[in-house]
């Protein structure tokens, strides 16, 4: 039987968990999130516990959502670190060209289609009918919301949040820590730590980083 560890259980992780669910047989889930171990529930432990000795034979994957994209990389470093195995999910659905690189811990929603030579990184989470096009770059723990479209040599940094619907056009780079809002249509570059919306699009503030 295959054990994954869900670090972070809320509506994401429950909904990672139904993905897996569906499709894997024979799978077992241990929980990590404070709240609901709290109260005592089964198979649930403390959020920061995941890293106990205990778990070092099983799979990890971290449920946490576009909001907590900082915490979630630092989860994702320090499994790696510890030399834990991180789950990778790709739904049957989903289209990946075989020439695409897939790093671990990413999570891939149904009818996602990934074209020829794009390298995606670990911990990141692309949702429903998300398109990604040629020989585009997506660093670590990015979180691509339904319907994004990104056209072909597009480069992200690490925890990019892109809302749904959005489109970003060739050769567009965005830097890390960036917010595009839903709808936007994104045909210029981004500096790191900036939210933007509208089509054109507008910087609506700077994000603090630290």
């Amino acid at each position: 039987m295959r054990i994954i560890g869900i670090v972070g259980y809320g509506e994401l992780g429950q909904q990672i968990e139904y993905f897996i669910k569906s499709t894997i047989e024979d799978t077992k889930f241990i929980y990590f999130d404070d709240l609901v171990y709290k109260i005592g529930a089964k198979d649930f432990y403390s959020f920061s516990s995941f890293l106990d000795s205990k778990f070092s034979e099983i799979e990890f994957i971290v449920g946490l959502g576009y909001q907590h994209l900082k915490k979630k990389k630092e989860v994702i470093y320090n499994l790696i670190e510890n030399k834990r195995r991180l789950f990778t999910f790709v739904h049957p659905t989903a289209i990946v060209d075989a020439s695409s690189i897939i790093d671990v811990g990413t999570v891939i929603y149904p009818n996602v289609v990934i074209d020829k030579k794009v390298q995606i990184g670990k911990g990141c989470l692309l949702n429903l009918s998300v398109t990604i096009a040629h020989d585009s770059i997506i660093d670590d723990c990015c979180f691509l919301a339904p319907s994004v479209t990104l056209s072909g040599s597009v480069r992200l940094g690490s925890m990019v949040f892109i809302g749904t619907g959005v489109n970003v056009a060739n050769g567009v780079n965005i830097g890390s820590s960036v917010i595009c809002g839903i709808g936007s249509v994104i045909t210029k570059n981004i500096g790191e730590g900036q939210s933007v919306i509208g089509n054109p699009q507008k910087t609506v503030r700077k994000i603090r980083l630290t």
